[in-house]
């Protein structure tokens, strides 16, 4: 198995592709040692491919109102949301619950 190595540089994570390798010859079998010529192998030089990885932007909120850190991460590119943590749905799911402990909770002040 042959694995090529990989370079990052501070830019962003670059792949690094390889050229095609040319090998000369090697002397024929019943060459002495020492006095044939040695096989060369000529390497290409590497070159960068363009990043496969896509660049992306965190954006930290502090919701104080809810007592909650929102995390959203942008595409550099573009400014699309790629994701958010905690999502819209689960930020209604905690706000539903909250409400609802809040009930409860009234509930039991006025039956005592």
């Amino acid at each position: 198995m042959n694995v090529d190595p990989v370079q990052a540089s501070s830019a962003g994570i670059e792949r690094q592709t390889r050229g095609e390798k040319v090998q000369v010859p090697a002397p024929p079998p019943g060459a002495a040692s020492g006095h044939a010529p040695k096989a060369e192998i000529a390497e290409a030089e590497y070159t960068l491919a363009p990043s496969i990885i896509p660049e992306h932007e965190v954006k930290l909120q502090l919701d104080t109102s809810r007592a909650m850190v929102l995390y959203q991460f942008l595409d550099k590119q573009s400014g699309a949301l790629v994701l958010q943590v905690p999502s819209t749905q689960q930020i209604r799911n905690i706000q539903q619950t909250q409400k609802l402990l809040q009930r409860i909770a009234a509930r039991s002040e006025t039956s005592h």
